[in-house]
């Protein structure tokens, strides 16, 4: 059973006790939920506590202009569309260009039918509905261009962005930044003993577990293929590098039950995936952009695939490189 939806709430601002009273009986009658505002300071403690879905706003009110309530509610920084019916006495064309130009969407000049403030709010309801609807669609867009279609992880082109963001804030206000390349190990064999859909279990199964392993404030990426990043704000890299430690026991303690195998045949029935990790901070030598330090990230890597992989390798600029062609 679904849940029911509640009805529409409208926020009625008006000085007038018995304006105010009609006006809720008509809204009432029409099945929304109606909340009477006094005054201006009134109707923004209402707006910020309880946001309504519409506001019937007098432009003259006890304790300041009605246009003031209008800026308040149509203020830049407000994170949802709450639709405005200027309600006056005035009629001429000023009063309406003014409300208008300052966001109000819609003008009635007193007095009015209830007909007519039922045909008006129906009205802005549906657009406050669209409103939403194209707002929540466009917040899904936002969140598919950042995010990786298989593990739910951040992609690469978020990573960059972000990456950037910390790189500045980190040179502005000399605070630490480390970041954690992750490689799968073997990754090719396993695709190749087991198939892709295994392996992208694997994929699925490493970004859950790099979810559930580090902090909320630090960014979780696939870079790519069997690659991922962390990017740790505000972290040493001998933090990182604990943290690092942490996840890579637990690939080791993980397995991945693998379908279809006969026990008494001599396979294994479950595998285990390990990874490599490097890291690298800012500040430190050699690393003064973010992309010298995916470069020097990168390179500690390459030493933890080159010394044995399963391990992690910390980028030092006074250690000698390793040599040798990448596996």
């Amino acid at each position: 059973m679904s849940e029911a939806v509640p009805p529409p709430r409208v926020l009625v601002v008006e000085d007038s006790h018995t304006q105010a009273e009609w006006l809720a009986q008509v809204l009432t009658g029409e099945g929304y939920q109606v909340r009477v505002a006094a005054d201006g300071r009134e109707a923004i403690r209402f707006v910020r506590t309880e946001p309504p879905d519409l506001v019937l706003l007098d432009m003259i009110l006890p304790d300041m202009n009605g246009l003031e309530v209008l800026r308040f509610i149509k203020s830049p920084s407000g994170d949802q569309f709450i639709p405005v019916i200027l309600l006056s006495v005035k009629s001429d064309l000023d009063s309406r260009v003014v409300g208008l130009r300052l966001g109000a969407d819609d003008f009635l000049a007193k007095p009015y039918a209830d007909a007519e403030i039922k045909a008006r709010a129906a009205a802005m309801l549906r657009i406050k509905t669209l409103q939403d609807q194209l707002r929540g669609a466009k917040a899904q867009l936002e969140r598919l261009s950042v995010t990786d279609g298989l593990t739910g992880l951040y992609n690469h082109l978020h990573f960059g962005k972000r990456l950037g963001e910390e790189f500045a804030r980190s040179q502005r206000y000399s605070d630490p930044l480390s970041l954690i390349m992750l490689d799968l190990d073997h990754f090719k064999r396993v695709n190749d003993e087991h198939g892709h859909p295994f392996g992208d279990r694997v994929l699925r199964g490493t970004a859950a577990l790099i979810t559930t392993s580090f902090r909320g404030s630090d960014i979780c990426v696939r870079y790519g293929g069997e690659e991922f990043a962390v990017i740790l704000p505000n972290t040493l890299v001998q933090g990182a590098q604990v943290v690092a430690e942490r996840f890579l026991k637990k690939m080791r303690e993980k397995t991945y039950p693998v379908e279809g195998v006969d026990p008494g045949g001599g396979n294994p029935v479950e595998v285990r995936v390990t990874a490599s990790a490097g890291i690298a901070s800012f500040p430190s030598r050699n690393v003064n952009s973010p992309e010298s330090l995916v470069k020097r990230a990168d390179e500690a890597l390459y030493c933890a695939k080159r010394e044995g992989r399963d391990r992690s390798w910390l980028y030092q600029p006074e250690s000698p490189r390793c040599d040798g062609d990448r596996p």
